[in-house]
């Protein structure tokens, strides 16, 4: 069957930004606990006291970062007693750069490029809101990228302590976190925790109907009536299940249009939403290993590179291979292994290994094209364990009874 070209001023979109992952949707479902719990964090800031420290935890792509741009909005909509700040982590990864994303906001220009210190700049923001009687809330989204180095625990005892330096000065803080598995207290010393104490709200992953839902409405607003019909809506909400983040979803109706589109047709196949999904896919390992931590992606590049010529990617293994480029100890390994797991980008399963089990590490599909794999080292020795390893954790690991 041949299909008619369409013109070159039609199209199949109604609006084509709502697609978009950063588009706040018209309706916000299935988080209205969340919205409640966080709304209930917040209200103290709009009488003029401290709200409550809050952790927001929970997948990539389950509402987290969506709810508190909502409630950001309708915050900035109805005071200018409450100062609202998103700081995206994965961006600012120093004090000295979420310190500066605070100054801008709150002044509509960035402080001097010279001479303007940390706590210069940080005096700045608490010294105003003091003279305003404004209250400042900090969302920290994606607040584990802070952890290492102990960049976490100085933004947050210089946040939350910004009164003692400038009487007034009303502070309160929400974090993010896509990691379930990262223990943002370990990375915090115990003044900072005392200070925080941070209640927590947790985002469940979507349900299958509950992505259906989501889409389906993006849908009626986004394109026109049978663009997407059911079976191809299938097709959808199962990638998007099966890649446990919502944004994957939005993308891949998004490029499974424009597939269709471009071939002239005005309903999406099958065909359309298997192309769209190698792109989305494609894009989301990239995004994903752009967002990697340095010692993340030395894990990763090690894994990939040992995947690639085919050898034996055991836990053990991939430990030895990794320490002969950056000693660590196996805890720090074991974590650095577990964000990899919870963003995707590996998987693991256990299988014998003489009369007992062990666990193999397992690189996704399409993750080696969006890293460069590490090749073998020169040495064929193994590299012992340096101290502090957790021989414990790395049997139970191996063994599958972490």
């Amino acid at each position: 069957m041949t299909h008619r070209p369409l013109m070159a001023d039609q199209t199949l979109f109604r609006d084509p930004d709502l697609f978009e992952a950063d588009r706040l949707p018209e309706v916000f479902n299935h988080r209205d606990t969340q919205l409640e719990d966080l709304a209930f964090a917040l209200r103290p800031a709009l009488r003029g006291t401290r709200p409550l420290n809050t952790v927001l935890r929970g997948t990539p792509g389950t509402g987290k970062t969506t709810a508190v741009r909502l409630l950001f909005a309708e915050i900035e909509e109805t005071t200018r007693r409450v100062v609202p700040v998103l700081v995206s982590c994965q961006a600012e990864r120093t004090a000295h750069a979420v310190f500066t994303r605070l100054f801008t906001s709150l002044f509509g220009h960035p402080p001097p490029t010279h001479g303007a210190s940390s706590q210069r700049v940080l005096s700045g923001v608490g010294h105003t809101l003091a003279g305003r009687g404004a209250v400042l809330v900090v969302c920290l989204d994606d607040a584990n990228y802070l952890a290492p180095k102990g960049v976490l625990n100085d933004v947050l005892a210089r946040i939350l302590r910004l009164h003692e330096s400038c009487p007034g000065a009303r502070t309160g803080v929400v974090m993010t976190d896509s990691s379930p598995d990262t223990d943002l207290s370990r990375a915090l010393d115990p003044a900072t925790r005392s200070v925080l104490q941070a209640s927590e709200i947790l985002f469940p992953p979507y349900t299958a109907e509950e992505v259906r839902g989501i889409l389906a409405d993006r849908l009626r607003a986004g394109v026109y009536p049978g663009v997407v019909p059911p079976a191809a809506l299938d097709l959808v909400v199962g990638r998007t299940v099966a890649c446990g983040d919502s944004r994957v979803g939005l993308r891949l109706l998004k490029e499974a249009v424009l597939h269709a589109e471009r071939a002239g047709r005005t309903a999406v196949e099958a065909a359309d939403v298997e192309a769209a999904f190698a792109v989305a896919r494609h894009a989301r390992l990239a995004a994903g290993v752009e967002a990697l931590a340095p010692l993340e992606r030395t894990v990763l590049s090690v894994l990939a590179g040992m995947a690639e010529r085919g050898e034996e990617t055991t836990s053990g293994r991939v430990y030895e291979a990794v320490s002969a480029i950056e000693p660590m100890s196996y805890t720090m390994f074991f974590e650095r292994l577990k964000r990899l797991e919870a963003l995707h980008l590996v998987a693991t399963r256990q299988r014998k290994k003489g009369q007992g089990r062990t666990r193999e590490i397992v690189v996704r599909e399409g993750v080696g094209d969006a890293v460069a794999p590490v090749p073998a080292a020169s040495s064929g020795t193994s590299v012992k364990c340096p101290a502090g390893v957790a021989d414990d954790e790395k049997r139970r690991y191996e063994t599958g009874q972490e």
